[in-house]
């Protein structure tokens, strides 16, 4: 087996995702989805509060969740709903899982209507000091192993989860339900909140295993991701990824940020020096992904990169585009646990959790691009064309440059005249 298998040590499984489709809300150490099943019930039938609680480092973590119910409808009607605590503490283990449900019922004098909201507060404390995350921001591979069945499953993914923040506050998620205007009879009911573990870390022994014996078939899969199959697909996925998180590029930007992602996936682990295809996050990834869903081995190789390698394939073009810029420019780009921690901050802003920022795109994704530009082209691409988109974008951006983002486009500026020159010695003609 190659040194690079031995090494496998993959993130812990996002078994949120994998149960809401990726609907969820980011607060750093702790990861949540808030969804009411059924969404229409009846006087005196209850619906059900439904809270995904995923842990993303490898502590203890106290819990508390707050219920704050309408006393009105939209009419002024009062609302009366019948809840067992409107305040639960739980302790969760280091990177756990679990699903919190707290049973509702509403009573008269409360009127049919539509839209009731449901605010549920997350609030969480764990050690600051010694973190260690065991999932990425945007929550990475789906699970291999549960510890709940099938069905038990299947249920949870029924459930409409919800995004929606109150008053932009992360910690407060909003969720809502009907009442439709038929009263049944009271009935009995013994009103308990309940919480249930899905994943814990004890299931990462198994989930190592099948992993790793998923390395060969990974390591085949992965020569499939070449220029031809994932590049089209990434500037498409890189274009709507950016824009969603505030960020819309120009055409020339989402191509180099694909083209360094290409490169990333290709082959420029194995060309550039200190790197290894089996030791980058995305190759971990696929492994999980085999393990998960053997299957995916038949999607098209572009799908695949952009549904289930997309975002550990950013990290790992990030990595290798401080690498393949450095020996370009006169500026100290960092130690590699500096460049990490960059690499990190950019895929927690593209989880949602902190504020967009133009240097996400250029260093080192857009200036990467533009030195692995003519190493990455396809069939009828000449490689002038994004050069000159880029020289166009890198006209209306530097106007507007401030700060740290003037050296980033001092550097810009620099590695597109080294790479048009380097086009005219190979004598490529412009289109």
């Amino acid at each position: 087996m190659a040194d690079g298998a031995r090494k496998l040590e993959p993130f812990y499984p996002d078994v949120l995702g994998a149960i809401t489709g990726g609907t969820r809300i980011s607060m750093d150490k702790l990861q949540c989805a808030l969804g009411i099943f059924p969404r229409r019930t009846y006087i005196n039938q209850p619906v059900e509060v439904v809270l995904i609680l995923q842990s993303m480092v490898n502590q203890n973590m106290q819990v508390k969740v707050g219920i704050q119910l309408p006393t009105q409808d939209k009419k002024g009607n009062p609302v009366v709903l019948d809840v067992p605590k409107k305040l639960i503490s739980l302790g969760m283990r280091p990177g756990e899982v679990g699903v919190l449900n707290i049973p509702l019922v509403p009573l008269p004098p409360t009127q049919p209507g539509t839209g009731f909201p449901v605010r549920v507060a997350v609030r969480f404390r764990a050690a600051a000091e010694a973190t260690h995350y065991v999932r990425p921001p945007t929550g990475g591979a789906p699970p291999s192993v549960l510890s709940v069945s099938q069905f038990k499953l299947q249920a949870l993914r029924d459930v409409e989860y919800s995004a929606h923040t109150w008053n932009q506050s992360a910690e407060i998620i909003t969720s809502y339900f009907d009442v439709a205007p038929r009263r049944l009879p009271p009935t009995p009911l013994d009103l308990k909140a309940r919480y249930e573990s899905l994943w814990t870390h004890e299931e990462m022994a198994e989930e190592r295993e099948l992993v790793q014996a998923r390395v060969q078939d990974a390591v085949y899969l992965s020569a499939g991701l070449t220029r031809a199959t994932v590049y089209e697909p990434l500037v498409a996925a890189v274009d709507e990824r950016f824009a969603r998180r505030g960020l819309p590029l120009h055409p020339g930007e989402a191509k180099a940020i694909a083209k360094m992602m290409t490169y990333t996936l290709d082959e420029g682990l194995d060309l550039e020096p200190g790197f290894n295809m089996q030791e980058s996050r995305w190759f971990q990834t696929l492994c999980q992904v085999i393990a998960y869903n053997p299957e995916v081995e038949q999607m098209k190789k572009g799908e695949l990169a952009v549904k289930y390698l997309f975002d550990s394939a950013l990290f790992d073009a990030i990595i290798l585009g401080f690498a393949v810029i450095q020996p370009k420019v006169k500026e100290d780009l960092g130690d590699s646990a500096e460049r990490i921690n960059y690499a990190n901050r950019v895929l927690t802003w593209l989880a949602g959790q902190i504020e967009p920022d133009l240097n996400y795109v250029y260093l080192p994704l857009v200036l990467g691009g533009v030195v692995v530009n003519q190493f990455v082209t396809l069939r009828g691409d000449n490689p002038w064309i994004m050069l000159d988109e880029l020289r166009e974008a890198y006209r209306g951006r530097v106007r507007l440059a401030t700060g740290e983002a003037v050296t980033i486009f001092k550097m810009m500026g620099s590695l597109l005249d080294d790479a048009e020159e380097q086009l005219r010695r190979a004598r490529i003609p412009r289109p």
